[in-house]
């Protein structure tokens, strides 16, 4: 048999030239409640095009990070575009008031989100979705100690498949729910799961003993175990253009039956191993419809397949190797599962 010959390496996705709106405003004052993502409309025909335009202060803390008050000026240097912070109290100092007997220092407002975070802060928290190569091998429960079959919190139960050597002794408690596949071949890539509660490690060993907390459902043998997420997320996020070529779908919706809209949740089936990282903006396409041209001549088909249908944005904000969470930016018809996912 003949050696396999590599393909050729992927060319990287030609860079979106950045167009800025004859409406844009010269200067702009960020207000409580702005996201990145509005503000670079303010700017830009496309969002994602935001850090090619983005002039770091050095003089700033967190040049990154932008603050109501914050005044953005657009100026040119050789003929491109540039958008940095011009005023505002990082710029100026703030002000000190002097009282008697004492001086009250006025802080610094809260940064505002690139997005809205409050959105998905819970898919950060507790994963909804979870690959199928970290669930199929993850510890499950098998039984209770009083032998009951539902269990809840303060009560105790077996645990088997936790690796003896874990020095974690807090988990998270899911069920599994309905498998996700690859639209292109059939394989299974991730399951959706429902958090029930968290289980704390009191005895290890080869089937490990657990003490149950916050249930939020009643939990039973076969439930499956992760480790508890207790860390700080960074809710910093930079909308980009992928760095390389995505071609892939919508597999799954969260909080709806059939469709989504802005600012709602869905699972794509792409992630680390294909080059998406957080913040990586993705178009959403509709496939065109099949429809019956009655008007074909006789060298024509009958059946003829319309052009897919731009209806949306996604921002990629959490992944995984297969799979991938995102947010929907903007839709201009409901996002459903299959629609398209692709570079911008």
């Amino acid at each position: 048999m003949p050696a396999a010959t590599p393909l050729p390496p992927e060319k990287p996705p030609a860079a979106t030239p950045v167009k800025i709106k004859p409406t844009a405003p010269k200067r702009y004052v960020v207000k409580k409640g702005d996201t990145l993502w509005d503000i670079a409309e303010h700017f830009l025909h496309s969002p994602w095009n935001w850090p090619e335009i983005w002039y770091d202060n050095p003089h700033i803390k967190n040049p990154h990070w932008i603050y109501p008050g914050d005044v953005l000026t657009l100026y040119y240097v050789n003929g491109k575009p540039r958008i940095s912070i011009t005023g505002g109290p990082r710029v100026s100092g703030l002000p000190t008031v002097i009282l008697k007997p004492s001086v009250e220092y006025q802080a610094l407002p809260r940064t505002e989100h690139p997005i809205p975070i409050q959105t998905i802060t819970p898919f950060l928290v507790h994963p909804r979705v979870v690959p199928v190569e970290l669930f199929d091998k993850a510890p499950h429960i098998v039984a209770a100690a009083d032998r009951r079959i539902l269990y809840s919190s303060d009560n105790r139960v077996y645990v088997r498949g936790l690796p003896a050597d874990a020095k974690q002794s807090w988990y998270s408690v899911y069920r599994p729910g309905p498998p996700l596949k690859d639209p292109k071949n059939g394989d299974i890539i991730g399951h959706e799961v429902v958090y029930l509660g968290d289980i704390h490690i009191i005895h290890r060993g080869k089937i490990a003993t657990g003490v149950l907390e916050h249930t939020r459902e009643e939990v039973s043998a076969g439930d499956r175990l992760l480790p508890l997420a207790r860390k700080h997320y960074d809710y910093t996020f930079m909308p980009r253009a992928p760095k390389t070529q995505i071609h892939a779908q919508i597999i799954a919706l969260f909080n709806s039956i059939s469709m989504v809209g802005q600012y709602q949740v869905v699972v794509i089936d792409s992630g680390t191993r294909d080059g998406l990282e957080r913040g990586d903006v993705l178009a959403i396409d509709q496939h065109g419809r099949t429809i019956n041209d009655p008007y074909a001549t006789r060298q024509e088909s009958r059946q003829v397949t319309l052009p897919n249908e731009h209806i949306g944005l996604v921002m990629v904000f959490r992944t995984f190797k297969r799979i991938s969470y995102a947010l929907v930016m903007s839709a201009t018809k409901p996002i459903t599962v299959g629609n398209l996912a692709h570079n911008p």
